[in-house]
């Protein structure tokens, strides 16, 4: 989710001592809306005496840090008047904090949090780590050609699902390819798809209306391309039940009576209250909207409208992944034309083989953990931060792990680090949840040692650039200069919550760690904004003084 930024800095003006850079750019902001500013557009702006002059102080007090002193005067201006803020700065040059406001109070991180799941799994799991997805079999001797008699295979055919947040349609089909390399045409036994059991799907704190959607799809032993399904949604002329094309012949049953409005008729059909009223017009009509409504066996139905007549894209998530899988491999096996019996599902610990021992058929790969967490911080991809949380509580216990114990799992690897977060909230390794509570201190702290320790440093080079790389690289007013090459951090935004934590380059020649956390910021007033906070914030963190 992205803040908008309605001006820009221009490139061509002459350049200007940085504090007068600083308010002709956001003199207009409406985060500024409590300074009196002169209402001449191009008036020379006085710089306040302490910005101008260094304070007098008696000879037994400290001179204070001129970054903290700046950065404290500049967010007394640039401070918003309906959210909530914490913040904290660590000068990387002198290894020590010059700035921090409100950095203790408990906060919802959003996707921040996946910096901490990035380090934990680091360190429980390792850093070449990958999932494994494997077909075996019970049988006396290694299963060749000889065993297959006829094209029947006589015995039972075991897919181990390791939680892969990346495996695709296609790896598992190519696994499966390998019994027809073995000239099976029939399997006489049973096709078993087995898992760690662990039947929590969702973390607690997930938003209930988030859940159809594929960015909060279920975490499961069993996905397959993320455990998401997409299609397109196509009229059939206007207020006619439109038509519904899934890609792929996923198995789900999805249902519509959604249709398309002229956009004509929409304007007098749906009708909007007046800006800022609190009641809608008594003749007014509910917005035009599309709902999806989610039943057990993967069964949906979309009701409601849209306006325009451009199809549109569906993205859909799973409910049940492990029914999915099942439908999946009988699909492919069909496929292969290999004749079987209905997949079953068991966790390991039903598994009771009578005879043989265990014979590996095939595997599949990950990439390695080093891969799989730059693009869940260059993307902010929810499925593999919470597919690796649940890895890490279950390597930790050496037991499946549900979303609560792999929190505690990962607190403890964490502190084992130096990272105190008795007195925070985790549940879940996205952020998603919002019963997750972090301070802009304890987020500071995985930060720093991700900086000193040098088998975690990997993970501040991951972090997206701003107007080049993941969630930064169009994230407007980021995306150009003076921002542009010099922010390097974590984004996180939900509804409400706009945060972002990692590193800036200051034009004083020093590297900052940086944690800017912001809740409770309505639609309403992030419309309103010329910039989101943190782009004001950074601006002056750029031209902090020297030292």
């Amino acid at each position: 989710m992205y803040l908008p930024f309605l001006t820009a800095l221009s490139q061509n003006k002459p350049q200007q001592p940085s504090i007068k850079r600083i308010w002709t750019a956001f003199a207009s902001l409406s985060v500024m809306a409590h300074v009196v500013v002169a209402p001449v557009a191009n008036a020379e702006i006085t710089v306040p005496q302490h910005f101008a002059t260094e304070t007098s102080l008696a000879s037994d007090e400290p001179a204070p840090n001129p970054t903290t002193q700046y950065l404290d005067s500049m967010l007394q201006l640039l401070k918003p008047a309906y959210s909530q803020l914490g913040i904290s700065v660590w000068d990387m040059t002198t290894q020590q904090a010059v700035f921090t406001y409100n950095n203790q109070s408990l906060m919802q991180p959003a996707s921040i949090q996946k910096l901490l799941t990035a380090l934990a799994a680091t360190k429980q799991l390792g850093q070449g780590f990958y999932y494994e997805t494997q077909l075996s079999t019970y049988s006396k001797n290694p299963i060749n050609r000889q065993q297959v008699n006829n094209g029947i295979y006589q015995g039972d055919i075991y897919i181990e699902f390791s939680g892969d947040p990346t495996l695709t349609y296609q790896d598992l089909q190519q696994l499966l390819t390998s019994l027809k390399q073995l000239g099976i045409r029939k399997i006489d036994g049973q096709v078993v798809l087995v898992s760690e059991q662990d039947s929590q799907l969702q973390a607690p704190g997930w938003v209930w209306d988030d859940l159809g959607i594929c960015y909060a799809a279920p975490i499961s032993p069993f996905i397959i391309d993320k455990n998401c399904v997409y299609g397109r949604l196509s009229t059939t002329g206007y207020d006619k039940t439109a038509s519904i094309n899934m890609m792929g012949k996923r198995p789900i049953n999805i249902t519509n009576d959604a249709y398309f409005v002229n956009p004509v008729a929409a304007k007098s059909q749906y009708k909007a209250a007046p800006t800022g009223s609190v009641y809608t017009q008594a003749n007014s009509q509910p917005a035009c909207m599309l709902t999806l409504s989610r039943f057990d066996n993967n069964r949906y139905h979309l009701t409601g409208c849209h306006v325009g007549a451009k199809s549109l894209p569906l993205a859909i998530a799973i409910t049940d992944p492990a029914l999915y899988a099942q439908h999946i491999v009988a699909k492919q096996l069909k496929a292969l034309g290999i004749q079987h019996n209905a997949p079953m599902v068991l966790s390991r610990a039903q598994l009771t083989p009578t005879h043989g021992q265990r014979r590996l058929i095939a595997s599949h790969h990950s990439a390695p953990l080093t891969d799989l967490l730059s693009t869940m911080l260059l993307k902010s991809d929810n499925l593999i931060a919470d597919s690796l949380l649940k890895k890490v509580g279950e390597v930790y216990f050496q037991a499946p792990s549900d979303f609560a114990r792999s929190s505690q799992a990962m607190k403890a690897i964490l502190y084992s680090l130096g990272i105190d977060l008795a007195d925070a909230n985790l549940a879940d390794g996205s952020g998603l949840s919002r019963y997750n509570l972090l301070s802009a201190e304890q987020v500071l702290s995985v930060l720093t040692t991700v900086y000193r320790m040098p088998e975690y440093h990997f993970l501040l080079d991951t972090l997206p650039e701003s107007g080049v790389s993941g969630t930064l690289r169009y994230k407007r007013y980021f995306n150009k200069s003076p921002l542009k090459n010099h922010v390097f951090a974590k984004t996180g935004s939900m509804l409400g919550v706009a945060n972002l934590a990692g590193r800036v380059k200051a034009s004083n020649g020093h590297d900052y760690l940086f944690v800017l956390i912001e809740n409770g910021l309505s639609p309403q007033i992030k419309k309103q904004q010329k910039a989101p906070f943190s782009a004001v914030f950074l601006q002056t963190m750029l031209d902090v003084p020297i030292n």
